[in-house]
């Protein structure tokens, strides 16, 4: 330690030998710096933990069904990176398309970013809460161990795939490629918000003691999935043309 007075340096003590000054204000930093190192190595060795765990979905994704409720917060980030993703390329896409039908005649006016990202976001997390919402009710009917810590977490394991998908759509939107980009994202929407929550109904079913009912779980699983996505699409629709209504009856004398 080095006294911030005469900088005597001494190996211990909490005054300066030669002075008598505290040596508190030293000793403090550097238990400061020991914290904050100590605070991003964690932060490291959480990311990295969470890298080497997607890597093993992209490659084995039925290790998914392994994931315990303490993967919860990494679940539930997975379903979070891919409603961002999905989002992005949305805006991206419809960026290219608007692009694409001014001809070139003029420069194209951009959506605008946030406002844009962030209702297709909303849209987005109802979607993934529709089919969260659809496993519990059937996971419940057919008395399935799961809680939703449990299932958040295996759900968003089992839709990192798509993640990567959702990011070459990105890419795909960036460069103008407008088919490609529609194909992959109608394929990442179907799959992770209809198709994976059918198979993991099923999958738990025949896995647990409920096999009989592991294919009827399933297609209840899809209709109820298609039957909340109807009503709330009608719900928005009928709130449009009511907002619709009222900007034209403005114009009745």
């Amino acid at each position: 330690m080095k006294c911030p007075q005469c900088e005597n340096e001494q190996s211990s003590g909490k005054f300066c030998g030669v002075c008598g000054s505290a040596l508190t204000v030293e000793e403090a930093a550097s238990t400061a710096l020991i914290t904050v190192e100590t605070k991003e190595a964690d932060t490291i060795g959480k990311v990295k933990a969470y890298w080497d765990q997607s890597l093993l979905y992209l490659k084995q994704p039925l290790e998914a069904f392994r994931v315990s409720e303490s993967f919860f917060a990494q679940g539930a980030a997975a379903l979070l990176l891919y409603t961002l993703a999905f989002s992005l390329s949305i805006y991206f896409l419809a960026n290219s398309i608007i692009k694409i039908m001014s001809l070139g005649w003029e420069e194209a006016e951009k959506l605008p970013f946030f406002e844009t990202t962030s209702k297709i976001f909303l849209y987005s997390i109802v979607g993934v809460a529709i089919s969260l919402a659809a496993i519990m009710i059937v996971s419940k009917l057919m008395k399935l161990t799961l809680d939703m810590k449990r299932t958040v977490a295996q759900y968003g394991a089992l839709i990192t795939p798509f993640i990567l998908v959702n990011l070459i759509s990105i890419l795909f939107a960036l460069s103008g490629t407008v088919t490609a980009t529609i194909v992959l994202l109608g394929s990442s929407l179907s799959y992770a918000l209809y198709l994976v929550p059918v198979l993991f109904i099923f999958n738990h079913g025949v896995s647990g003691q409920r096999r009989p009912y592991a294919f009827y779980g399933a297609i209840g699983t899809s209709v109820i999935i298609s039957f909340l996505t109807y009503f709330f699409w009608k719900w928005k629709l009928i709130e449009k043309f009511n907002e619709f209504d009222s900007f034209f009856s403005g114009f009745y004398f």
